[in-house]
């Protein structure tokens, strides 16, 4: 049987992710969470207006990406299990809307000053 192109993709892309977060999910403050705190923490030297450019040199910056990270793996996880279930992954614009209200309750918790959408 021969796949599309495109399903053959699909499958490649949501192996690396399940693997990338399967471990995440297992243990929340194991290696993988951390590696993406430590992404989250250099997302601040990115250009405006994109990652954290303005919490750069902030002392909070290491507390926002721990639970940032704890947030956006358990999101993750459960969009997984969506669509392992059958649904459909969430669009573009939902993903977005998700992850701007993660970051905020995030910044909200550690005393930060909210994030407002890139445009």
């Amino acid at each position: 049987m021969k796949l599309s192109a495109f399903f053959q993709r699909s499958i490649i892309v949501l192996g690396f992710a399940a693997a990338a977060i399967a471990p995440a999910q297992a243990q929340g403050n194991g290696k993988q969470g951390m590696d993406y705190s430590a992404m989250c923490v250099q997302s601040a030297n990115m250009p405006k207006p994109y990652g954290e450019y303005d919490l750069k040199g902030n002392a909070k910056l290491p507390d926002y990406c721990k639970c940032f990270s704890e947030a956006f793996g358990a999101r993750a996880m459960k969009a997984m299990s969506a669509m392992q279930a059958g649904g459909k992954p969430p669009s573009l614009e939902q993903s977005n809307k998700e992850e701007l209200e993660l970051r905020n309750v995030c910044r909200k918790k550690v005393g930060l000053p909210l994030a407002v959408e890139a445009k």
